[in-house]
C-alpha cells in the first residue's frame, strides 16, 4: 500500500468508503421497500377479499346467481369454493395452492418451491345455510418483480456513479496535489543546485495546500536572508579583522627591521596594543551577537534605578570622550523599571558613544529621561552629521556604518552597536525610533514598559 501514490491511495480509500456507504444505503432502501411492499400485500389482499365478501354475501342471500363480481382486482386472484373444495366461480392460476385448507380471516404466507404467496380466506353462509369459501391469493414472487428490477437498476446505477465519482475524485486530488509536487520539485532543485532564490509561487489561496506552499516560500525567504546575513557577517568580520592583523604585522616587521631606538619600539608597541584592543572588542561583540542569535545570552530582570544608571553612563562617557562636544542631560531622579542592568547600560553606552562618534566639532548632545504611568522614555539628540533618509532602514544591520570614510578613524566603530541596541530593545519589549536629517543631526527615542 505504501508503494502507491497518495493520489491513488486516497482514491482507493474514497472509492471503498463510497462502496460501503452505497451498500448500506441500498440494503436499507431494499429492506424498507420490502417492508412497505409486504404491508401493501397484506393490506390489498385483506381489503379486496373483505369487500368482495360483503358483495357476495349480499347477492348470495338472494336466491339467484351473483352477477358482475370481479375475481381479479388490485393484483389479487379470487375464487369461490364449495365446502368440499370445488371451485364454483372465479379462477386461481396457482395450481399448487388448490389443496391448501381453508381458514377464516387468517392471513397466511406460504412458500412453495421458489414462489411465495399470501392467502386469505373468508367464510360465507348462504341463505339456505350452505357454506361457501372466498379465497384470495396474491403472488409475492410476481409482485416483487418491480422491487427486484428497482434493486438491479439501483445497483448498476450505484456502480456507475462510484466509477464516475472515483475517476472525478482522482482528477480533483491530482489537481489539488499539484502544489505538493511543485514543493517537491522546488526542494529537489534547491538541494541539487543550492539556489535558494527558487520559489513555489502558486499565489494566494485559503486551502491547506496553498497555505503550506506559501509557508514554504516564507521559510525559504527567511533561510535565504539568514544565509545572506551569515555570508555578509563572515565577510565583514574577516574584513574588520584583516585590518588590525595587517597593522600588527606591519608594525612587527618595522620593529624587527627598521626600529632605531626605544622610542620607535614603544610607538610600534602602542600601535599594536590599540589594534589588539580593537580586535578584542570585535571578538567580544561577535561572541555577544552569537549568544543573542542563539538565545543563550543571560538576561536577569530586576528593579533598576534607570535614572542613576543613565547618570553614571553619561558621566563615564563625558570623561572618556576627547571631542569638544557638549553633553546636556535632563535626568529626573527615582525612575525605576524592571530591566537587565547590564543590557540597558550597554544600550545607553552604544547610543551615546555613537552620538560622539558622528558628532561635529563643538557640537552638542542632548539627553532626556521621562516616565508616565506605564512606560519610560529615553531620548538622545545630536547636531552631528546625520543620516540620509535612504540609509535609515540600514542602520540596524550588522557591520553597517553611516559614514564608511570613518572606518579608518581610530574612534570609528565596527557597525554592531545599533544592531545590539535593537536586540536589547526587543528583549525589554520596548520600541526604538530614529529621526535624522543629513547634515543636521539625529534623534533616537527609546521607550520601554516599566514592568
Amino acid at each position: 500500500m505504501n508503494k502507491l501514490s497518495i493520489k491513488l491511495r486516497v482514491t482507493l480509500w474514497y472509492s471503498l468508503i463510497m462502496i460501503i456507504i452505497s451498500s448500506i444505503v441500498l440494503v436499507i432502501m431494499v429492506s424498507f421497500n420490502q417492508m412497505l411492499l409486504e404491508r401493501d400485500f397484506e393490506t390489498r389482499i385483506v381489503k379486496t377479499v373483505d369487500e368482495n365478501e360483503k358483495r357476495i354475501s349480499l347477492l348470495y342471500n338472494i336466491p339467484h346467481s351473483p352477477k358482475d363480481i370481479k375475481y381479479f382486482d388490485y393484483g389479487v386472484h379470487m375464487a369461490l369454493y364449495s365446502e368440499d373444495g370445488e371451485i364454483i366461480e372465479g379462477q386461481i392460476p396457482f395450481d399448487a395452492i388448490t389443496d391448501t385448507e381453508f381458514s377464516d380471516r387468517e392471513l397466511r404466507k406460504l412458500s412453495i418451491g421458489n414462489n411465495q404467496y399470501y392467502i386469505y380466506d373468508r367464510k360465507i353462509i348462504q341463505w339456505n345455510l350452505n357454506v361457501i369459501w372466498l379465497r384470495g391469493i396474491i403472488s409475492v414472487t410476481n409482485e416483487s418483480y418491480m422491487l427486484r428490477s428497482f434493486i438491479k437498476a439501483n445497483l448498476i446505477l450505484s456502480m456507475v456513479l462510484i466509477v464516475i465519482a472515483s475517476f472525478g475524485g482522482y482528477l480533483i486530488i491530482k489537481r489539488a496535489l499539484i502544489p505538493v509536487e511543485k514543493i517537491r520539485i522546488t526542494a529537489k532543485e534547491i538541494s541539487e543546485g543550492e539556489d535558494l532564490s527558487k520559489r513555489i509561487s502558486i499565489g494566494s489561496g485559503k486551502d491547506e495546500v496553498s497555505r503550506l506552499a506559501n509557508t514554504f516560500d516564507d521559510m525559504l525567504d527567511k533561510i535565504e536572508q539568514t544565509l545572506e546575513k551569515e555570508k555578509q557577517f563572515t565577510s565583514d568580520a574577516s574584513h574588520e579583522l584583516r585590518t588590525p592583523v595587517a597593522v600588527i604585522t606591519s608594525e612587527c616587521e618595522y620593529m624587527l627591521d627598521c626600529a632605531q631606538d626605544t622610542d620607535d619600539l614603544k610607538e610600534s608597541a602602542q600601535v599594536i596594543k590599540r589594534q589588539v584592543d580593537k580586535m578584542s572588542k570585535l571578538i567580544s561583540e561577535l561572541l555577544t551577537m552569537s549568544r543573542m542569535d542563539k538565545n543563550t545570552q543571560n538576561i536577569n530582570f530586576e528593579m533598576v534605578d534607570i535614572s542613576e544608571l543613565l547618570t553614571i553612563v553619561c558621566e563615564e562617557q563625558t570623561k572618556i570622550q576627547t571631542d569638544s562636544i557638549t553633553l546636556t542631560a535632563d535626568i529626573p531622579e527615582n525612575i525605576h523599571a524592571m530591566a537587565d542592568r547590564f543590557l540597558i547600560a550597554r544600550l545607553f553606552i552604544n547610543l551615546i558613544s555613537n552620538a560622539y562618534k558622528y558628532g561635529k566639532e563643538n557640537g552638542h548632545i542632548w539627553i532626556s529621561l521621562c516616565e508616565d504611568k506605564n512606560d519610560i522614555t529615553f531620548i538622545i539628540k545630536d547636531d552631528g552629521i546625520g543620516i540620509s533618509e535612504e540609509n535609515l532602514p540600514k542602520i540596524w544591520d550588522r557591520f553597517y556604518q553611516v559614514d564608511p570614510a570613518r572606518t579608518s578613524n581610530e574612534k570609528s566603530g565596527i557597525g554592531l552597536g545599533l544592531s545590539m541596541v535593537k536586540w536589547i530593545c526587543n528583549c525589554h519589549k520596548g520600541n526604538i525610533t530614529v529621526k535624522s536629517e543629513l547634515g543636521v543631526g539625529s534623534e533616537f527615542i527609546f521607550k520601554m514598559p516599566k514592568k
